[in-house]
């Protein structure tokens, strides 16, 4: 039998989308608070940290706020609980990882190809085993846009791979960096997912206070912009009908910069990101995107890993998303179109 990820297609206001995902995964979310409540020494200390943070969210994204909001009702928790979850930034325990962990559970991966008509874009979404039950597809219209993307059920969708009705891909992957006072990298990961253009997401991305940040790869029609955020410094690489490939390090010169524990964390980045450019080509097919995705060639660092708990491959001309349940090399892509 296939496995595939719980499926949740709604359209409303944000206050109704985040309602829906909440009742649905209930159990999920009040499960994870709840284990944050007895991992994380001094858990009321941190928590009376967020007011300061949400009072700064508010200003530019109400409605997101409003959206997490909804998940909290909807999984009857206490919001301010959730909130936290979803701030990074004041709690992230994998600062506490050894070296071992460091270097084998960084992630993501992201493979661009260029076809003649947009792109095929491959994203692994590695995580630990035991979020695999988080994942899941979400479908939403809000106004006039629809984005489609895998997703965790216990934060603000976008923080992984999606696809919206105007054409504008995201994937993200994450870096590791220090962090300041701002608006927390899930909430401007879920607000590109309601952008319209290139432009508007790279001008949502520089005018807000930015308490931490994300490697964003977006592409629309034939371009493709790489955005790379540290706190209050962003950098943008921005090209047309080219192959690309992201992984968990800077790529810009400027924000090595702020590279944190460079030698500690990053030689699995390094690694498969090497592997991967060996790999990608132009106008590549489905089955050899799959196949890139679940290459264990470097078997210390490969790129498909057991820490591989899904993996997406986006066409973006016809926008489908294939999604695959657990790693690629042992899973089926499954089509979801928008």
């Amino acid at each position: 039998m296939i496995k595939t990820f719980p499926y949740l297609e709604i359209s409303g206001s944000h206050q109704d989308i985040g309602l829906a995902i909440g009742e649905m995964f209930r159990g999920k979310i009040q499960e994870v608070i709840q284990d944050r409540k007895h991992y994380i020494k001094k858990y009321q200390e941190k928590l009376d940290q967020i007011p300061l943070y949400i009072e700064t969210t508010k200003k530019v994204f109400p409605q997101y706020v409003e959206e997490l909001q909804g998940m909290a009702d909807g999984a009857d928790i206490p919001f301010i609980d959730l909130f936290f979850h979803n701030l990074p930034e004041v709690y992230d325990h994998t600062l506490e990882w050894d070296r071992e962990q460091a270097q084998t559970e960084d992630h993501c991966t992201v493979a661009v190809s260029t076809k003649n008509n947009g792109f095929l874009i491959g994203h692994n979404e590695d995580w630990a085993i035991e979020s695999l039950d988080e994942l899941y597809v979400l479908k939403a219209t809000i106004g006039d846009t629809t984005f489609l993307g895998l997703n965790y059920a216990t934060f603000l969708a976008g923080n992984a791979a999606t696809i919206n009705s105007w054409g504008l891909t995201q994937c993200i992957n994450e870096l590791h960096e220090d962090t300041w006072q701002g608006v927390g990298k899930y909430f401007i990961a879920r607000a590109v997912c309601e952008s319209k253009t290139l432009a508007e997401a790279e001008n949502l991305i520089r005018t807000i206070p930015r308490a931490s940040g994300y490697n964003h790869v977006l592409t629309q029609q034939n371009d493709l912009w790489d955005i790379e955020i540290a706190g209050p410094d962003i950098d943008i690489e921005k090209v047309s009908h080219q192959n690309y490939a992201h992984t968990n390090h800077f790529l810009s010169t400027r924000m090595g910069q702020y590279e944190k524990d460079e030698a500690f964390r990053h030689k699995n980045s390094y690694e498969r990101l090497s592997r991967v450019k060996e790999l990608v080509k132009n106008d590549m097919t489905l089955a050899e995107m799959q196949s890139l995705l679940g290459d264990q060639h470097n078997q210390q660092y490969p790129v498909c890993r057991e820490r591989t708990i899904g993996s997406v491959i986006i066409e973006t001309e016809p926008k489908i998303m294939h999604i695959c349940f657990g790693p690629p090399n042992k899973g089926t892509f499954i089509p979801y179109s928008l």
